[in-house]
C-alpha cells in the first residue's frame, strides 16, 4: 500500500532517570514530497512512578495533535534511538544455556555483547555500537524496550523485524542509529540531512539527534522518495534477526 503521508516520531532514548530522552516529529507528504517539522523538539524525562504513554511522548511536541486522529492512509513510524533487542548468544547465557564461544579476535565479534547488526555496522561504517549487554546502554534500552511493548499492546504498533508486518500495517517501529550520519558525536549531520533539519535545534543535544531519528523514520516510509533509501536486514540471517532487532541505515549506495 502507498501510503499518502508519513509521520516520522523521533526518540533519543535516555535513561530510566534524567531529563535526557529527545522527541521531535516530521511528516512527509507524497503529493508535494516535502517534510515539515510538527511542533518543537523537546527534552523530556519518564514520569515519576509512571511511564512514558504515546500521547505524552506526542504532546511535549505539538499539543494539537492526536495520534487516533490520524487515519489508516497515513503511515506512522517511531524511529527509536536505542537497542531493542539483545545478542542471542547473551539471551541463550542468561537462560541456562552454554552458547559456543571463544575469545574474539576483536571485541566487536564477541557473540555475548554485540548483535548481527551492531556488527555489520561495524563492517560498514567502521563504528562500534554500544553493547546492550555490556555497556551503560542497556539502561537505555530496557526503557526502550518496556515502552515499546506496551505501545504494541496498547496502540497497535509492530517492533520491526521482531515482529511480522504486512504493506497495511500504518504503525510501524524501528530501531536506527543517529550517531551514523555524524562524524563525531556533538557535531552537525552530513549535508544531505541538514536541510531537511528544523533549524531551532541544535548539534550536540537530545532534540537535535531525536530529529535525525524522525527523519530516519520518514526515509524508511518513503523508500527513497524525499531521503536515502534505507537498509533492510537480510533475508538470510533471518532466524537470527528477528531475535536480536536490526538498526535500520541508510544505504551508502543512495547517499
Amino acid at each position: 500500500m502507498a501510503f499518502s503521508k508519513v509521520i516520522g516520531l523521533g526518540w533519543d532514548v535516555g535513561g530510566w532517570m534524567g531529563n535526557n530522552h529527545g522527541v521531535a516529529m516530521c511528516q512527509w507528504d507524497r503529493r508535494t514530497n516535502e517534510i515539515s517539522w510538527s511542533g518543537k523538539a523537546a527534552e523530556i524525562s519518564i514520569p515519576d512512578r509512571g511511564l512514558l504513554t504515546l500521547d505524552h511522548l506526542i504532546s511535549e511536541v505539538d499539543p494539537s495533535f492526536r495520534l487516533e486522529a490520524v487515519d489508516s492512509d497515513t503511515l506512522v513510524i517511531i524511529g527509536i534511538d536505542a537497542p531493542l533487542g539483545y545478542p542471542a548468544a547473551f539471551n541463550r547465557l542468561i537462560n541456562g544455556e552454554r552458547p559456543e564461544m571463544k575469545k574474539p579476535e576483536k571485541e566487536i565479534f564477541n557473540p555475548l555483547a554485540y548483535r548481527f547488526t551492531d556488527q555489520e555496522i561495524y563492517r560498514v561504517f567502521g563504528k562500534k555500537p554500544l553493547s546492550a549487554s555490556y555497556d551503560r546502554i542497556g539502561n537505555n534500552a530496557t526503557a526502550a524496550m518496556i515502552h515499546t511493548k506496551r505501545w504494541e499492546e496498547e496502540a497497535g504498533f509492530k517492533t520491526l523485524p521482531l515482529k511480522e508486518a504486512s504493506d497495511t500495517d500504518h504503525r510501524l517501529i524501528i530501531e536506527v542509529y543517529p550517531a551514523l550520519v555524524k562524524e563525531k558525536r556533538f557535531e552537525e549531520a552530513h549535508t544531505y540531512l541538514t536541510r531537511f533539519l528544523p533549524e531551532d535545534t541544535s548539534p550536540g543535544t537530545d532534540a537535535y539527534d531525536a530529529s535525525l531519528c524522525a527523519l530516519f523514520a520518514v526515509a524508511f516510509g518513503s523508500n527513497g522518495k524525499v531521503l536515502p533509501k534505507i537498509k533492510h536486514p537480510p533475508k538470510e540471517k533471518n532466524a537470527l534477526i528477528k531475535e536480536e532487532g536490526w538498526i535500520y541505515y541508510f544505504d551508502q549506495s543512495s547517499t
